[in-house]
């Protein structure tokens, strides 16, 4: 199959043998980060802020409002600056700057301590009007200055390109080259997808069709407008933003965790993106390799190509080693990890008010061979043999209740004969455990052995006094 249609605004003359090179595509765009979420780690000021000009006012608002808040009518200041309230998620108390720049997550220091006290979220009249690199200093060095320490933590970053340019007429999922499962398209009036999605979180490929997203008539229309007109991007024409949406766990593989890590090293982590997700042209390999699924060995698209050399991120400083994959090694389970690993996981859905049926609860637990099996038992909690106490001797019941004699310290002052009864309880003891359907010979074998090594002993020394009196 030969594809022999030009990119945009170009013919047929710029194609060399019937494939559009990636010089063929110069439409307009800009790039950056489009979105952007982290934490702050807060400072020892945080606590009575917290207390006093937050959890007090939003709860008192709430108590006077009948237990709820009308949608913003609570508002307050944080240096000089007016906030309104969102809401409370995920254990965070969210404000956002009436201006519609950020907004700004405060949990109780107290709870859940594995998690930073305060979350930012830039919000894209923020990032259009002020750039993201200045807004984000004016959060971190004047807004929250006074309850912060200058540690910032990434958990989200979309880095993206809008595109003046129909991606959708070129970017079609059955080209599409990777080792990630899902894909996804949201179908709309026309015969095309509006929203195709690649993969999933932590990271995953978003193309969609920005012009039919946007509110026309909001705010942030109009600053987007403002902002694009720089790069000569009109919004009465096409308009199409290509984005990877990343979180903190792929960004950590990169040992990117830092808010300087991040800025630092925008531009290679885009272009490791571009390799885990390939557009290829179909046209260069025959029809045996499509029908096959071979598309591996189609050559890049140039669409793919003219995106991945376009992208830039001027705001920073930019590291020119390209990122390696940290490949961790496996940690071992013990039985504390399972403890806190299932605790979190109940904590979680008591947060979200799940119910559980016990019974299927149970049926999961007989499954994985967890639920009261010894070996579980044992791991949880190791047997203690219980001691039975006798005229003539102490014994140590089995799991079973089977008594086994216990031995005293040392066997150097017991008689054969003494020996011969241990011997023979143990040998009983023996018996009856291996009767048993759950065996617990363990106690009886250490003891067998102990004996055994004594008697020995015996015979070595009997054998020497028979060869010196000879």
């Amino acid at each position: 199959m030969i594809n022999t249609i030009a990119p945009l605004g170009l013919d047929n003359n710029t194609l060399e043998n019937n494939v559009a090179l990636k010089e063929s595509y110069n439409f307009p765009l800009v790039s950056g980060i489009d979105s952007l979420y982290y934490f702050i780690q807060s400072n020892s000021a945080y606590e009575p802020f917290f207390n006093f000009s937050i959890y007090s006012i939003v709860e008192q608002t709430k108590e006077s409002n009948g237990g709820f808040i009308p949608k913003g009518s609570l508002k307050i200041k944080i240096s000089d600056i007016e906030f309104v309230y969102f809401g409370k998620e995920q254990g965070f108390y969210f404000f956002g700057d009436v201006a519609g720049m950020f907004r700004v997550g405060f949990k109780d220091p107290n709870t859940n301590r594995g998690v930073q006290d305060i979350r930012v979220q830039l919000q894209g009249i923020g990032i259009y009007t002020m750039g993201l690199v200045r807004l984000v200093k004016y959060i971190n060095e004047c807004i929250l200055t006074e309850i912060t320490a200058p540690l910032y933590f990434v958990t989200r970053a979309d880095l993206n390109i809008f595109c003046q340019y129909d991606l959708g007429s070129v970017i079609q999922p059955e080209h599409i080259v990777t080792r990630k499962r899902k894909f996804s398209r949201i179908i709309g009036t026309k015969n095309r997808y509006e929203t195709l999605y690649v993969g999933k979180p932590p990271s995953r490929l978003r193309v969609y069709d920005k012009f039919l997203e946007l509110d026309k008539t909001s705010e942030k229309f109009y600053y987007m407008k403002l902002y694009l007109d720089q790069y000569g991007i009109k919004m009465n024409e096409p308009l199409w933003n290509f984005e990877f949406e990343c979180h903190r766990d792929f960004l950590k593989q990169y040992n990117i965790s830092t808010l300087d890590d991040l800025l630092s090293n925008v531009q290679t982590l885009f272009h490791k993106c571009m390799e885990q997700i390939r557009l290829v042209d179909i046209s260069t390999i025959s029809e045996k390799d499509i029908e096959a699924n071979r598309l591996h060995k189609a050559p890049t698209h140039a669409l793919w190509e003219y995106l991945d050399s376009s992208y830039t991120f001027n705001a920073s400083v930019q590291n020119t080693i390209p990122l390696e994959r940290i490949v961790y090694a496996p940690k071992e389970l013990t039985s504390n990890d399972f403890i806190e690993d299932f605790r979190a996981l109940v904590l979680k859905y008591t947060e979200h008010a799940v119910i559980v049926n016990h019974d299927d609860l149970r049926a999961v637990l007989h499954e994985s061979r967890l639920w009261l099996s010894p070996k579980a038992k044992q791991a949880v909690k190791p047997f203690i043999p219980v001691v039975l106490q006798t005229n003539e001797r102490n014994y140590l019941l089995t799991r079973n209740f089977i008594a086994v004699p216990t031995l005293p310290k040392s066997l150097e002052y017991q008689t054969d004969l003494q020996l011969q009864q241990l011997e023979e309880l143990l040998t009983k003891a023996l018996h009856q455990e291996l009767a048993k359907k759950d065996q617990d010979i363990g106690l009886i074998v250490k003891h067998t052995q102990i004996l055994n090594t004594e008697k020995e002993r015996r015979r070595a020394g009997q054998k020497e006094l028979e060869l010196w009196q000879q």
